[in-house]
């Protein structure tokens, strides 16, 4: 029976049959009962994914860690992924997921999921990109909740260089021969809300506004974010095959990269490798983003903490771990390479 849930699911339209057999195989269902705690706000890392299959879960937040101060900010659906964020950036939780009626979750060993991704590359690009999508809906409804609680002022969206050290050199020669230059002028509207977005596009110069209407007033709109050089925009209309969420109007000249969507869709298609690294890469961003507006807002403090202890227990020989190092100076290279690469040909 649990296993026609995930058949029918559209998140889950894109695995065969085997792949959901395979999850079921290596994972165990467990039963909550009502009002108990799945998910604890900090508790460490989790070594295992979560499914729902039945019931209802409601995702919650506090500004203190405190159970009693718990605020829902969003709830988990039938057949998704519980605290997906956890997952994609192996760090504590920053929210509590809590059963509101007795429910059921398969749960599927984390290393035995990660070994299966770095096998399988056809089951990694659908496992991927159903996270891409799950993490664009939640950090839209995230954004709405926000913004419908007045505690969204402007903010900084930090330089996306981790996409860059996922993606190969290859992906990005192929991103530099179909992308298409584009240079806009200081209020110029790149997206619109409630509008189709024809380009993935990625900013190369400049800085961007993003804006959104609030809720009492649909004329009056706010600003949510700035966009800085190495920023990624029009991926979560990709993703989840919608129209724009939130306007974005260049602040000053900017120049950009316009990746068009039919190119990107084709080549998702015909290179399973490129689209698990594309569909990771995204979820990277987007559980960035959505880590970053709790913590601004006071939430996820103690995720955050834990975060930071974790790191300062690491002996001194690895505290500075050069894998990452390393990644990050070739996300750069990688990025700077682009750009000269995409001024010689335009």
């Amino acid at each position: 029976m649990f296993r026609e849930i995930l058949f029918k699911n559209p998140l889950f339209a894109c695995f065969k049959e085997s792949d959901i057999n395979w999850m079921f195989s290596i994972g165990k269902c467990i039963e909550y009962s009502t009002n108990e705690i799945i998910i604890q706000e900090g508790q460490g890392i989790i070594d295992t994914v979560a499914i729902l299959l039945e019931g209802a879960l409601s995702i919650c937040v506090s500004p203190t860690g405190n159970v009693k101060d718990l605020q829902q900010i969003d709830r988990v659906s039938l057949g998704e992924i519980v605290e997906a964020l956890s997952f994609v950036d192996n760090r504590p939780p920053s929210s509590t997921v809590i059963a509101l009626e007795p429910s059921q979750v398969l749960t599927l060993p984390k290393q035995l999921l990660l070994k299966k991704l770095e096998q399988d590359t056809e089951f990694a690009a659908h496992f991927y990109q159903t996270l891409s999508v799950l993490m664009s809906q939640q950090l839209r409804r995230l954004t709405d909740f926000l913004v419908k609680n007045k505690v969204v002022p402007g903010e900084a969206l930090r330089k996306v260089l981790f996409v860059f050290a996922i993606l190969n050199d290859g992906d990005i020669d192929w991103i530099i021969s179909q992308g298409i230059k584009t240079k806009v002028n200081p209020g110029k509207v790149l997206i619109e809300a409630g509008k189709p977005v024809e380009a993935l596009y990625i900013l190369l110069d400049g800085k961007l506004g993003i804006f959104v209407t609030t809720p009492h007033n649909e004329t009056a709109e706010k600003e949510i974010a700035q966009s800085i050089k190495g920023e990624i925009l029009g991926e979560m209309s990709f993703v989840e095959a919608t129209t724009a969420s939130a306007t974005v109007k260049a602040a000053e000249s900017s120049v950009l990269l316009a990746l068009p969507q039919q190119k990107l869709a084709g080549k998702l298609k015909q290179d399973p490798g490129f689209t698990a690294r594309f569909y990771r890469a995204i979820a990277v961003v987007l559980v960035d983003r959505i880590r970053d507006r709790l913590f601004r807002r006071g939430f996820g403090t103690l995720a955050y903490q834990l975060d930071q202890l974790l790191a300062e227990d690491i002996e001194v020989e690895d505290e500075l771990n050069l894998d990452t190092l390393d990644n990050t100076a070739l996300a750069g290279a990688r990025f700077d390479w682009m750009i000269k690469r995409f001024n010689r040909k335009s």
